[in-house]
């Protein structure tokens, strides 16, 4: 899971807003919260009676925490998938973080066609329309590449010339990663995973830098509207084992060049099935 903090403006906040409105929690004001996708003071009352009503301690003025979050989705039915480009060992460590948050992620790395192994074993979780967050964790490759399961490329570029080689050959492997390069070649493989999404769901990508490219950016609108859910990324380098933030300003693409608010608006008067109060 992940932590949602006060101040956020996020898809991620849009998903915390219609889960406390479904559990009926409300704002200061003692009504329905709106879905603006930004976590002000209504959010965060409505965070604090939530941590209260499901048991997992007192929130008020605090991020929602993982707990929250897990128990929240639970309530819906809905769930969160997280893979890891474990091609760098060093990734461990955020494996392990995963691991201690309430997630059981997919572990990729070294596949010369791991696009497909990810679209695959995410598929075998998943049901359609179900899966609120889809979480990606590898290297940025200096802001350039979604990576899914080619490791730690980002050092390759620079060096010796056998350096040089060694990640001109990764950079072959085209079905292992998403760039503005390949991106014309890779997209029919990862269509599919369009329909695993809810209508308010979202995908992330844990890369550093992923989001002070142009070309990277316009990349993410297009896998935005190609999965139909917003693509959010860092813009600064992203600590190892600390995956429960986006650290620093963020990138946030959203289908058909929309924006937070109006992405965000569409679910205001949305109620979610099967939450017991």
């Amino acid at each position: 899971m992940f932590n949602i903090r006060v101040g956020e403006h996020s898809p991620r906040v849009t998903l915390l807003q219609i889960l406390l409105n479904s559990h009926a929690c409300t704002g200061v004001d003692g009504r329905r919260l709106t879905v603006d996708g930004a976590y002000g003071r209504n959010t965060r009352a409505a965070v604090g009676a939530a941590g209260k009503m499901i048991g997992v301690g007192d929130l008020s003025g605090s991020a929602a925490t993982p707990a929250l979050i897990q128990r929240l989705l639970a309530d819906v039915d809905l769930s969160v998938i997280t893979s890891v480009d474990l091609g760098d060992p060093q990734l461990q460590d955020d494996v392990d973080q995963f691991r201690r948050n309430f997630d059981d992620p997919i572990l990729l790395g070294g596949m010369c066609n791991g696009l497909a192994q990810m679209v695959l074993a995410v598929q075998s979780r998943a049901r359609p329309g179900r899966v609120a967050a889809l979480r990606l964790d590898g290297h940025g490759n200096l802001g350039e590449w979604l990576t899914v399961s080619v490791g730690n490329v980002v050092d390759l570029r620079e060096g010796n010339r056998a350096a040089q080689q060694e990640y001109a050959a990764i950079a072959r492997e085209v079905y292992s990663y998403i760039s503005a390069k390949n991106f014309d070649k890779v997209n029919g493989m990862i269509l599919p995973l369009s329909r695993i999404f809810a209508p308010f769901g979202f995908a992330e990508h844990l890369g550093c830098t992923l989001g002070a490219r142009p070309q990277t950016r316009a990349m993410l609108g297009k896998l935005a509207t190609l999965w139909g859910v917003p693509i959010r990324v860092g813009i600064l380098t992203q600590p190892i084992g600390s995956v429960m933030d986006i650290h620093g300003p963020a990138f946030t693409a959203f289908p058909r060049g929309h924006n937070l608010t109006i992405w965000s608006r569409q679910f205001q008067t949305l109620d979610l099935p099967g939450v017991s109060r």
